[in-house]
C-alpha cells in the first residue's frame, strides 16, 4: 500500500513535472503532457502506457484499464491500496517516458 501523501512526492520529485488542475483533479505533465492523473477520492493514480505496456501491468491485480475507451488507448489506473512502492515507481517511470519529449537527431 502507498499513502496519498506518498504518491504524491513521488509524483512531484519527478524531474520537470509540473502539477495541474485536469477536472478538478491533480495532474502531473512534462511539457504540457499528461502522464498522470490523482483520484485521491477513490485512491488512484490513472497513468498513460502505451497498449502493449498495459497488457504487461495489468497481470498486477492493483493495475487496470480505465474502463471505456480511454483504456483501449492505454490509460491505466493504479490502485493505491493495493500497489507497492516498488511497483508504483516503475509504472510511474514507464508512463513518464512515455510522454517525456523525444529528441530529433541533429542533420
Amino acid at each position: 500500500m502507498v499513502d496519498i501523501e506518498m504518491a504524491h512526492d513521488i509524483l512531484l520529485s519527478m524531474p520537470n513535472v509540473v502539477e495541474d488542475a485536469h477536472f478538478a483533479k491533480p495532474s502531473y505533465k512534462i511539457k504540457g503532457k499528461i502522464f498522470a492523473t490523482f483520484n485521491i477520492e477513490n485512491c488512484w493514480l490513472t497513468v498513460r502506457l502505451m497498449p502493449d505496456q498495459q497488457v504487461e501491468f495489468c497481470q498486477n491485480n492493483a493495475i487496470y484499464p480505465v474502463p471505456n475507451k480511454w483504456g483501449v488507448f492505454g490509460w491505466t489506473h493504479v490502485d493505491l491500496n493495493r500497489i507497492n512502492k516498488t511497483d508504483l515507481l516503475e509504472v510511474l517511470q514507464i508512463a513518464y517516458m512515455n510522454v517525456m519529449p523525444k529528441k530529433k537527431p541533429k542533420i
